[in-house]
């Protein structure tokens, strides 16, 4: 009998020693281990890529036993247990991640709160080492850790560049002959045809033809040929949607002739100006758009053309910019019988914010973000007014008073140096007047 008392007054201390905690984990990478689509290096995983999270339930490292955590409001439920790139785009890091919310789980202590996270995406598979979460809210930098990458797809092999010399210009091709160039292509990459040396005035006419194998999928940007003045060249991009094979074929090399371009920058807006020497069986003018560095232009206006025989001048207003953010513009002629032609000459514009005129009060998110060590706050005042914009770490203390006092009316930035604080998450408020108070956070990483 006193040994059987003795055993329940084990159990009954054990399970008072047993409690419900809940683990909350900010987890973000942004760097060194950047998620890639190759092991060896490649290009930042796409913002589209899901990471799951594993419990380490045996505690053994991840395995194939290893199951994630249930979705809900119960004990054992997490909130999520899994999440996009999406996030590392909005902080500037392609290939990196920032949670928000926390993923949150309610559990028992002292258990252990292992967890691991997997991305399976782009042909690879990106595997972390296990992290135990603890008690309470607690931020982990995952960059910081090991992961093992795996190939699951072999990769393809096709070229992105392919060069044509063109000896003699116009007269590289024979009347009636055709030059053929098959190529296996590769989905998700950017093929580049450049014929050259040309002139300006001897635009290619090609076209593409059947080839040996499964065709690929791909789409010729609405640029159309573009001239590069700088190598004599010109250059048709192909966007590639799905492993196959091409034959481009180019049928001829015709005189063409264009008419001035340019592009103005202003506050918020680019005004496009074009001319033509002379004009037969035109119906309109497409302008295309893109930002500076990107693959595919978008078609953003379409103008209406005189056709006169002595040309004509147009202008076209594109308010769908950023101030700050560089584009390039082209056009295309667009014939009576519907066909196209690339007008082959890109220009570039920055839309400035110096005109800005300020209609409400704001505060912007800090830029760069994530930082190492300083970045600048942005925030916008209607009228003169007393402005205060302080910094706080994640326990909420001040770490920063970076102004305190009246200022004029208009957009305001504010460089903030972290040189003396540890990485983290940050948050900085501005008070202006008693019209406006905002908070945004930022993360330091060193």
């Amino acid at each position: 009998m006193k040994l059987r008392i003795i055993f329940v007054a084990m159990a009954v201390f054990m399970l008072a020693s047993v409690s419900h905690a809940q683990f909350n984990a900010g987890l973000y990478n942004f760097g060194p281990n950047l998620l890639m689509n190759s092991c060896t290096g490649g290009e930042p995983l796409g913002p589209d890529c899901v990471v799951r999270i594993y419990w380490d339930a045996n505690n053994n490292g991840p395995d194939a036993s290893d199951q994630q955590p249930a979705v809900g409001d119960g004990f054992g439920e997490a909130n999520y247990n899994s999440f996009t790139l999406q996030s590392g785009y909005d902080f500037g890091t392609p290939g990196g991640f920032y949670v928000d919310p926390t993923f949150t789980i309610s559990t028992l202590t002292p258990l252990p709160s292992r967890y691991y996270l997997v991305c399976d995406c782009g042909g690879v598979k990106w595997t972390s080492s296990v992290i135990t979460i603890l008690n309470g809210l607690n931020d982990y930098d995952m960059g910081a850790l090991p992961w093992t990458c795996e190939t699951t797809v072999v990769p393809c092999n096709g070229p992105t560049n392919i060069n044509v010399e063109t000896v003699g210009g116009h007269h590289f091709l024979p009347d009636g002959a055709v030059y053929t160039n098959c190529f296996n292509a590769c989905a998700g990459t950017v093929v580049t045809i450049c014929l050259g040396p040309l002139r300006i005035d001897e635009q290619p006419i090609s076209g593409f033809g059947e080839c040996q194998g499964t065709p690929a999928a791909f789409q010729v940007t609405p640029a159309g040929w573009v001239y590069n003045s700088g190598t004599s060249e010109w250059c048709l991009q192909l966007v590639i949607e799905s492993d196959g094979c091409i034959c481009f074929r180019l049928d001829d090399i015709l005189p063409a002739e264009h008419g001035g371009i340019d592009a103005v920058a202003r506050d918020n807006s680019v005004v496009l100006n074009w001319s033509t020497l002379s004009e037969n069986s035109i119906a309109s003018f497409s302008v295309f758009r893109k930002i500076a560095g990107h693959d595919a232009y978008d078609m953003v206006g379409n103008i209406e053309a005189a056709n006169s025989a002595t040309g004509s001048t147009y202008s076209f207003v594109d308010n769908g910019v950023v101030n700050g953010t560089s584009y390039e513009y082209t056009l295309e002629t667009v014939n009576l019988d519907g066909s196209r032609e690339a007008w082959g000459v890109v220009v570039n514009a920055t839309p400035s914010a110096n005109l800005a005129v300020i209609t409400e009060y704001a505060l912007h998110q800090n830029y760069p973000n994530p930082f190492n060590p300083s970045t600048s706050l942005v925030f916008d005042v209607v009228a003169e007014n007393v402005v205060n914009l302080k910094v706080y770490n994640a326990m909420g203390q001040e770490v920063a008073t970076l102004v305190n006092g009246t200022m004029n009316a208009g957009r305001h930035t504010v460089s903030f140096d972290a040189t003396n604080l540890t990485s983290g998450l940050y948050f900085y408020t501005v008070k202006i007047g008693n019209e406006f108070t905002a908070t945004k956070k930022m993360l330091l990483v060193k």
